[in-house]
């Protein structure tokens, strides 16, 4: 399965994970944090992340950005969401800005 993700600078996607479901996400535009069970990286256009069953991750724009994910076979009923997706706070995300750059 592959599909193209738009990012808003701004937005970030829930936390969640799958019980069957392995992704790679591959940054083709943009600046984007990538949490993974509780790290966090700056990926750039180029960079790939693998997501193994179980994983709890989510991204967030820090620029508008482009990912594309290839997975197996997605279905809705596998995915756990611990928190929902949408917009960060201001104050939450000017400290992201703060902490891992705020990019060109």
């Amino acid at each position: 399965c592959g599909k193209k993700l738009v990012l808003n600078r701004g937005f970030r996607c829930s936390i969640h994970w799958h019980k069957i479901k392995d992704e790679v996400f591959y940054i083709t535009k943009g600046r984007v944090l990538m949490e993974v069970n509780g790290e966090n990286r700056v990926m750039l256009p180029g960079d790939k992340q693998y997501i193994a069953p179980g994983d709890k991750h989510r991204f967030t724009g820090l620029e508008d950005s482009e990912i594309m994910e290839f997975s197996t076979t997605h279905r809705e009923d596998d995915s756990y969401r611990d928190e929902p997706s949408g917009e960060v706070e201001q104050a939450e995300f000017q400290d992201l800005l703060d902490q891992y750059g705020a990019g060109v």
